[in-house]
């Protein structure tokens, strides 16, 4: 028969291990103490900077564009955050965002697609913006563990900006 403190000492060990399995599994690459700080960077919330006549919405009506981005959102496996809705002008059509400028907002393999730590912008490339749609983008997270394993290993190189 094990005595009381025995007892307490293996129950502490079990708990160790569960939690060190817990870490092995969720954050499987991220050997670099140096990728932790910029892990916690990348929990923050980003503000997506947008022209005068442009916003952020949850709901919009459904139309092609809306399709057109769910779809792209989809494939990628992004979850969904905002739209990024424009006053419908001739103006809205051609749009400036300034964050296809900023360094931070790092380009992704596919066409007008920006990331910036979490937060990915989706923009309309395949297909123009229809006539009307005030849609002209769409915001969406990365899950977590995707970009863990993203940034694991190039956190001091193409993924430093984001510090």
């Amino acid at each position: 028969m094990l005595k009381p403190k025995y007892l307490g000492l293996l129950g502490l060990l079990g708990v160790a291990g569960v939690l060190a399995l817990a870490l092995f599994i969720f954050f499987p690459s991220l050997p670099d103490p140096n990728c932790a700080t910029l892990m916690v960077h990348t929990a923050d919330d980003v503000a997506i900077p947008l022209p005068t006549n442009c916003d952020q919405t949850i709901t919009v009506p459904m139309d092609e564009m809306v399709k057109y981005l769910e779809n792209e959102r989809i494939s990628r496996g992004l979850i969904f955050k905002r739209w990024i809705t424009c006053k419908v002008s001739g103006q809205a059509r051609g749009a400036s965002f300034t964050f296809d400028r900023d360094p931070r907002w790092l380009h992704s393999y596919a066409p007008r697609t920006y990331q910036f730590r979490r937060t990915v912008i989706i923009l309309p490339y395949a297909q123009p913006v229809p006539e009307g749609s005030p849609v002209v983008g769409e915001g969406c997270l990365m899950p977590w563990r995707r970009c863990v394993s993203q940034i694991a290993g190039q956190c001091g190189g193409r993924f430093s900006v984001w510090k």
